[in-house]
């Protein structure tokens, strides 16, 4: 089968109209995905989850307790607190953009951007 010059030129605009997203979202080709730690709305660490490798554990500590948090491979969880519900313990581990762990007892946060 052979394309008119009608033909191609409409290929041509559906082919460069493909791109538009781009334009306006702009590309990311590897976006890289980390956990932002905010106690009391100021933060206090952030870990790159996409590049990180291994297991590491570190302690938070405010004025009202302590929360153990663990990074694991691209994931990052709080394993142990002293708060009394532990919402923030039975959260799980999170890794996707937007997901939240909270410990309103003791005004942590860990926010996956």
């Amino acid at each position: 089968m052979k394309l008119s010059k009608r033909d191609f030129l409409l290929l041509l605009v559906l082919l460069a109209a493909s791109f538009l997203p781009l334009l306006f979202f702009g590309w990311n080709g590897n976006p890289v995905t980390r956990a932002v730690v905010s106690i009391d709305g100021e933060e206090v660490r952030t870990i790159a989850l996409t590049t990180h490798e291994g297991r590491e554990s570190f302690t938070v500590e405010t004025a009202d307790g302590w929360n153990t948090v663990t990074v694991d491979g691209h994931t990052i969880a709080v394993t142990e607190a002293d708060c009394h519900d532990k919402i923030c313990v039975k959260t799980g581990a999170i890794s996707q953009k937007g997901e939240v762990i909270a410990c309103l007892p003791h005004k942590l946060i860990i926010e996956i951007k």
